[in-house]
């Protein structure tokens, strides 16, 4: 029997390999970071940009391509994206200065952007609703399964070709990737591009001086430190002004109106932020307080994204069945009991103490993100399909920036920073470092928790609605 949905899940496929790129090369470059600082005789707080503005420019500009996709049509500028980022990773790979690389590194970002701000609002228009569940499910895997082997290619490459060649996995990817994209996609229609480019200036602004606020936070002056934030909040709040102003903002702040989209999209930040924090802080526990090695902390690492590789599709189906509100408050609070039990860890844990644990935050992970996608996505129009896809790739981004911040600060609270720079930690540095990681888990697991009362408050809203319409016809 021939599926009516065949050439659906060909698009799916299309645009889950070429946007698996984007999580890869956000994380593989971590690993190729000291060797890029050395081959280059440069110093590492000046490489850390390498990182930095993929960041800032994937993050500055996707609500503003999320908007243009609406207009342009998402098919369209996805595939400039593709296009672009293939060529630029070339470029990143032949990069003669570390000022180059930045430069590079900074427009992969800006086509990156391109790319993830319209995949979702394809996928929502290549679906009908009872299987839309599913196939967020599906590129949910894609996205989570791109960001945990992004170290492992990257390290794999760079010991056996050097670092310059982990660019170049992009370009096989990308080349079939487009192939698929050009026979199974078709290029909607377009209408005239309304642009707003104070918006996305004071937007990009406004994330630049917060991203290096964040970054620089203890190494920069207190009179620096009150300057970016001043900006930061002014830029904010202009944004905020011109986009309620304009005739066609590039952000629509009416979504926001609806309660249930803004407490799923704050649930899924939120879920972003300890994800990352369990990812940032995780590597230094294992390799420098239990002493294992790399290899093994790669193996133990898995735990997670291997269990939502599997669940999240399972989870994404249910939700189409089931509805997702319910599926999100249960994997909240799995989330928040595995983290939970994180506080149980100690310098004389086992691999497979912490195998377990990552593995039920992996499940509650599953559970969770899949049903929330879905439910964000079939509480937009169609007409704004792109702008919801990039406001939850900048809920996901953000996310990272705020975990590292935030895990790096609690960590500060009981180790110095001197003291990390050891390969191994002992006795008393163990056990302060082991306390901190507690303070960072137990953070994350209240995170989780507040995922839940969000869940319900999604939940609660159109029952809450129903209930005062009957008590005013009463």
């Amino acid at each position: 029997m021939n599926d009516p949905y065949r050439k659906s899940w060909q698009i799916l496929f299309a645009i889950a390999l070429g946007s698996t790129m984007v999580p890869i090369n956000a994380s593989l470059v971590n690993v190729s970071l000291p060797t890029i600082t050395e081959f280059f005789n440069t110093t590492l707080l000046l490489s850390q940009w390498v990182l930095t503005s993929y960041l800032i420019t994937l993050l500055g500009f996707v609500l503003f391509f999320g908007r243009l996709g609406d207009f342009w049509g998402h098919e369209r500028l996805y595939l400039a994206g593709l296009v672009g980022f293939v060529f630029v990773s070339i470029l990143c790979s032949f990069a003669p200065s570390i000022q180059f690389l930045i430069l590079f590194r900074g427009l992969q970002g800006f086509v990156a952007a391109m790319m993830l701000s319209v995949s979702m609002g394809i996928i929502k228009k290549s679906f009908p609703t009872y299987t839309l569940g599913r196939a967020l499910g599906i590129y949910a895997v894609a996205v989570a399964a791109g960001m945990a082997l992004g170290p492992a290619i990257g390290g794999v490459i760079d010991a056996a070709l050097g670092w310059r060649a982990i660019f170049l996995v992009n370009v096989p990817a990308g080349f079939l990737s487009f192939l698929l994209c050009y026979r199974v996609l078709k290029m909607g229609e377009t209408s005239k591009v309304k642009w707003d480019f104070p918006g996305m200036l004071l937007e990009f602004s406004c994330l630049f001086a917060m991203v290096y606020l964040l970054n620089y936070v203890t190494l920069i002056s207190l009179s620096t430190k009150i300057i970016l934030t001043v900006f930061v909040l002014a830029t904010f709040l202009l944004f905020i002004r011109r986009e309620n102003r304009v005739e066609d903002p590039m952000l629509n702040l009416s979504l926001f109106k609806n309660v249930s989209f803004s407490a799923y999209n704050l649930s899924l930040h939120f879920n972003y932020i300890c994800m990352y924090m369990i990812i940032f802080v995780m590597p230094f526990y294992l390799q420098k307080v239990l002493h294992l090695s790399a290899n093994t902390t790669g193996l133990v690492l898995t735990g997670a994204p291997l269990i939502m590789m599997v669940l999240a599709p399972v989870s994404g189906a249910l939700s189409d069945r089931f509805g997702s509100r319910l599926l999100s408050f249960i994997g909240a609070l799995i989330c928040a009991l595995a983290l939970y039990s994180m506080t149980q860890l100690t310098t004389s844990s086992s691999a497979l103490d912490v195998f377990v644990r990552l593995a039920i935050f992996g499940v509650g992970t599953a559970i969770f993100q899949s049903p929330t996608n879905r439910a964000i996505m079939a509480r937009v129009p169609m007409g704004q399909a792109g702008l919801a896809s990039g406001i939850l790739v900048t809920m996901r981004n953000l996310g990272m920036v705020f975990a590292v911040c935030y895990a790096g600060i609690l960590l500060s609270t009981t180790i110095s920073p001197e003291i990390l720079k050891m390969h191994q930690l002992f006795s008393l540095d163990a056990y302060n470092f082991t306390l901190g990681m507690h303070f960072v888990v137990t953070f994350a697991a209240v995170l989780s928790f507040s995922m839940a009362m969000l869940s319900i408050l999604g939940m609660g809203t159109q029952r809450i609605k129903k209930e005062v319409a009957e008590m005013i016809m009463d």
